[in-house]
């Protein structure tokens, strides 16, 4: 399950989602290439993902406690076993200076790994705020435990928080979205096939047994009346291939224009809750959600708000409370929904919360012993090998024409680039962290992020800011910053090994680089201009020509199952896929720059460079995925599952069919004129 305690959500980023995977037979040689991974009994045609990785897919089974299982795992366990030194050297100096980061995070994850303290408390640590929502009974009221458990990090009803103004990309803006589902996402609501019918009994069922674990009576029939009120409001709620288009979710008002669109909530009075109340405009992102929501707060009865606001306290809360809450907890959103096995061990656990809590102050000594400045200059080469391949293709793309052109290499131009870890580290002096208890370390984080977010509107952006901490195994570009991000987590082998050669490094972390580039230009940042704003710098002809091209993958992605008969939603990874063929095509097209004149010699196992790109493109995504995960996956995800990712992608790919001689008769591969060219 998502956390809901992050409160960046107004931006549009799109990250490579490297997620959590594992350990990986050692690289047989200085290329990079695995071949005790591959299985060499499927034809590299017929599915090169399995010709790849097969061995080790067959091999190596998901553990418990994950709901997939893969190579990039070796860089996130690495991270996390360093982050666990520090947390724990930091969580035996009692005599830490008060305030100090040092002090934060030994306090932090001393609560948290405090089981005693834990179980003793029980349910204590809600007590005051499940007594304020029982004695809910007006709408003001009802209005009052929203901002207070917003404010928590529990967004009940919508969403709040702050973002840059999409036409205005110099300024940051209130920001109100949809939101207060339990459930994944609206169609798990909507979908009438047989899966999701029974999954809706399955979190109707969670919630009564919730509700029971609280002491609550009546569990079955207060679940099922959270249920009645969570289908309307996801009735009313935008699809996710529709929030993908940035025109559909900016409608810039008033707050006044808002309070005339939902009578029965007092604006005025719930940003003074809030204590945030000294801005006027509002990005609402989704009118429709908002007219329904406000149709509820008058037609549900108080009984039910009550409920409904119980169960998400009590679910936002429950991984921070005693073992029955956790267990039950994990039953439906670890278990059910995505398939794994068994929880997480606590210490895991705990270190995922801090680094949400305190992030960058972990950052900081992270880097201090883990991020070369060799590692960073080898990342500089292959970004600017990958920004000259770029340039070039823009300059000659015969599917556009000179003005379109102009404005693309312009916004190429201005492309920000942070690479490893910011330059200015975050302020947590107005955090307070002990050992009191972890639940309220969690809340006071959360107020903290919150009031972070919200100081921001109406002030100028800032520029510096980064939303990963350096720690992290992913990357992101950010639209209407209109800038590529690498933190440190990501920049470190196997996916990236300063000493390994270009065709390896370009397979990997090249793929990676140009991903991010090519978001610049995908169905969601081709709609920004270079400054960050929304705008439309296409001529008429090329965005059709565009569009035609990126419908090729749409359709592709149609065709495929992720799990049974469950296909992806083509407009939903469209953007995602399309960035993933052009981050490999600029990298092949880099490695092809860099190689030069010089020869093309084989490797000691016999492959080529060409081959070994390829290879090590497919070896970054080697992954098992439970089929509850890839059913979870191909509901929200705009990314598709990694064997579909690499198995896309190639089917696009002229280069990779010469790489290998790959005939049209053993190939999965579309016909040419169904082949999509962005790049």
């Amino acid at each position: 399950m998502i956390n809901k305690r992050s409160l960046v959500f107004a931006a549009l980023a799109s990250t490579i989602l490297l997620t959590p995977m594992a350990n990986v037979s050692a690289q047989d040689n200085k290329t990079g290439i695995s071949v005790t991974n591959m299985d060499k009994s499927v034809p590299p045609g017929k599915d090169f993902f399995l010709y790849a990785n097969g061995t080790w897919l067959k091999n190596t089974p998901v553990p418990n406690e994950y709901d997939k299982w893969g190579v990039l795992n070796i860089l996130a366990d690495q991270n996390l076993t360093i982050i666990k030194t520090i947390a724990e050297d930091a969580s035996k100096k009692l005599d830490a200076k008060r305030g100090t980061n040092e002090q934060k995070i030994g306090d932090f994850y001393a609560a948290g790994m405090d089981e005693a303290a834990i179980e003793s408390a029980g349910l204590a640590p809600l007590h005051d705020e499940i007594h304020r929502i029982e004695g809910i009974n007006t709408k003001e009221e009802l209005r009052s435990e929203i901002a207070r458990l917003h404010r928590q990090g529990v967004n009940v009803f919508f969403a709040i928080g702050s973002g840059q103004d999409f036409k205005d990309s110099t300024k940051v803006i209130c920001q109100v979205q949809q939101g207060g589902l339990g459930l994944p996402d609206r169609d798990y609501y909507t979908n009438d096939d047989e899966a999701s019918k029974k999954l809706r009994a399955q979190y109707v069922e969670h919630m009564a047994k919730m509700f029971h674990l609280m002491g609550q009576p009546d569990g079955q029939a207060r679940a099922k009346a959270v249920m009645d009120l969570e289908t309307k409001l996801a009735e009313y709620s935008m699809k996710n291939t529709d929030m993908r288009d940035p025109d559909k979710i900016y409608h810039k008002m008033n707050f006044e224009d808002l309070q005339k669109m939902t009578p029965n909530f007092e604006w005025s009075a719930y940003l003074k809750e809030i204590k945030h109340d000294d801005f006027q405009s509002v990005n609402v992102g989704q009118p429709t959600f908002f007219e329904g929501m406000d149709e509820q707060i008058e037609a549900t009865k108080p009984a039910v708000w009550k409920d409904y606001l119980l169960w998400h306290l009590i679910s936002e809360s429950s991984p921070y409370l005693s073992t029955k809450f956790v267990d039950e907890h994990f039953n439906f959103y670890g278990k059910i929904l995505t398939g794994k096995k068994a929880n997480l061990p606590r210490w895991k656990r705990v270190l995922n919360s801090a680094d949400s809590a305190l992030g960058e102050a972990l950052g900081q000594l992270y880097v201090k012993d883990h991020f070369t400045p060799k590692a960073k200059e080898k990342a500089l080469h292959l970004v600017s090998a990958l920004r000259d391949v770029l340039k070039e293709d823009l300059s000659s793309l015969s599917w556009m024409d000179d003005a379109t052109r102009k404005n693309a290499l312009e916004k190429l131009d201005s492309f920000g680039l942070k690479i490893g870890y910011p330059d200015k580290w975050r302020d947590y002096d107005k955090l307070e962290i002990s050992r009191e208890s972890y639940l309220k370390n969690m809340n006071n984080a959360s107020e903290f992020e919150f009031d972070r977010q919200m100081a921001k509107i109406g002030k100028p952006v800032d520029r510096n800011e980064w939303f990963m901490s350096p720690q992290t195994v992913n990357a992101y570009y950010m639209a209407e910053m209109n800038e590529i991000v690498f933190p440190a987590g990501i920049l470190q082998s196997p996916i990236f090994d300063p000493d390994a050669d270009d065709a390896t490094n370009l397979g990997a972390m090249g793929m990676v680089i140009g991903h991010e580039m090519t978001h610049g230009f995908d169905d969601q940042g081709s709609k920004f201009d270079g400054k960050g704003n929304l705008k439309n710098w296409w001529s008429e002809n090329d965005l059709k020509r565009f569009q035609e091209r990126v419908s090729l993958i749409e359709n592709q992605y149609q065709g495929y199952k992720a799990v049974d008969d469950v296909a992806f939603k083509g407009k939903l990874v469209a953007g995602e896929a399309a960035a993933d063929l052009g981050g490999l095509t600029l990298a092949y097209k880099a490695l092809q720059k860099l190689q030069g004149d010089k020869p093309k010699e084989k490797d000691q196992n016999g492959f080529t460079p060409e081959q070994r790109f390829f290879l090590s493109f497919a070896q970054a995504w080697a992954t098992n995925v439970r089929p509850e995960k890839a059913r979870l996956m191909a509901a929200v995800d705009p990314h598709p599952t990694p064997h579909y990712r690499v198995l896309g992608t190639l089917a696009n790919m002229d280069e990779f069919q010469k790489a290998y001689d790959i005939s049209a008769n053993e190939s999965f591969m579309p016909p040419e004129n169904k082949r999509c060219r962005l790049w």
